[in-house]
């Protein structure tokens, strides 16, 4: 008896652990969508386009590129952006700091994807004191406790709203290079 008991309450708990962590999972911040564009572009032009995008946008593709595979029309990598804000609130100096995140482009004939996710906020030392991190941005409404101090619905719904704007002028830009035809180093 005692033996069912313990399989039911370890089943009970491995139920537990598996929905919640769907339910953080789902509520990751994220950009993410498959761009159509003429049937005709090759799978190879779009990852040329792709690699492309990615030495324009970052300062040094080879520390930004993690994974690049051709033969799959895959390219991924790690992004940054630095949170600044003009807004006033406790801790604001602490709070301004980076925003790092991770991109997955994947290229077929004729169309793409692009997935921006896992954004993760951290703070700045100032003056002697820790930084005020917020760590993973999720969709969630309820403000999290950051690293440091209570949390703060003005930090956190800043930090959000500011890598939403920064994060829709970087897809704008991957767009817009990804709908012209790769030079390369052809004929010069």
């Amino acid at each position: 008896m005692r033996r069912k008991i313990k399989d039911i309450l370890g089943l009970v708990i491995l139920l537990l652990a598996v929905t919640s962590s769907n339910i953080v999972f789902g509520q990751e911040f994220q950009f993410e969508e498959v761009v159509k564009l003429d049937s005709t572009v090759t799978k190879d032009e779009l990852f040329n386009r792709a690699r492309s995008w990615f030495g324009k946008t970052y300062n040094n593709e080879k520390y930004v590129i993690a994974t690049e595979d051709r033969s799959t029309g895959e390219i991924s990598g790690n992004g940054s952006m630095n949170y600044n804000t003009r807004k006033l609130y406790f801790g604001v100096g602490a709070v301004i700091g980076d925003v790092d995140y991770k991109i997955n482009i994947y290229v077929k004939d004729g169309r793409y994807k692009y997935v921006f996710h896992s954004f993760r906020h951290t703070g700045s030392y100032v003056g002697g004191s820790s930084p005020i991190s917020y760590g993973m941005l999720t969709k969630d409404s309820e403000v999290p406790k950051p690293s440091r101090g209570g949390a703060n619905s003005k930090a956190w719904n800043d930090i959000r709203e500011q890598t939403e704007i920064k994060i829709k002028k970087t897809i704008e830009g991957l767009k817009s290079s990804m709908s012209i035809k790769y030079e390369g180093s052809g004929e010069w």
